[in-house]
């Protein structure tokens, strides 16, 4: 602030411009909506071609009138706070590769340097440390993989149907739970 006189009253000027900038800003980013509104012949179009030939006039209408961020679409205020918060310094997921791939050693040389009377981080803590930053960049490195499951059969018959992979008399011997016969095998005299 200005102790000479007049500098008050630019600060004041300054501030009160800022403010009515601000205002102005949100002002049209909040605008409101016609909910009554009719809406134009392009969107009723696209609406009659997303819901089909055999929606109701009611239903298009509404479709039309649908507000929102589509699927899939990205929110505009959290792609331009990133580039915001990216703006003073690098992406955290480079500081935890950073990090990760930092020695123990090498860090714990580097907490005594940064305040050596105040207790020094021990080897255990700075593999924890590296270990926290491993798991925090590992979903986005490795997608999580699907749960394996086995399919194949075994030699035991998994699946009974009649007529596809027993016979009828399979089918009675089985529920009487009786052996099947083995079929002879040649050279095998045991």
């Amino acid at each position: 602030m200005s102790t000479e006189p007049g500098g008050k009253t630019v600060a004041d000027d300054m501030i009160r411009e800022t403010k009515a900038l601000v205002e102005q800003a949100a002002a049209q980013e909040a605008e409101q909506l016609d909910l009554l509104g009719v809406p134009d012949a392009e969107t009723l179009v696209e609406a009659r071609e997303a819901l089909g030939p055999q929606a109701g006039s009611l239903a298009v209408l509404a479709e039309a009138r649908r507000r929102g961020r589509p699927k899939g679409v990205r929110n505009r205020r959290t792609d331009d706070f990133r580039k915001y918060i990216l703006g003073f310094g690098q992406h955290p997921a480079i500081t935890l590769m950073q990090i990760q791939n930092t020695p123990e050693e090498v860090m714990v040389e580097q907490s005594a340097a940064m305040d050596p009377p105040k207790r020094r981080m021990t080897i255990g803590e700075a593999k924890q440390l590296r270990a926290r930053c491993a798991e925090s960049l590992l979903p986005y490195i490795e997608g999580k993989q699907p749960v394996r499951v086995d399919m194949s059969f075994s030699g035991v018959a998994d699946l009974i149907i009649e007529g596809v992979t027993h016979t009828r008399d399979e089918l009675a011997d089985i529920m009487e739970a009786d052996f099947a016969p083995l079929d002879d095998q040649e050279g095998d005299d045991a």
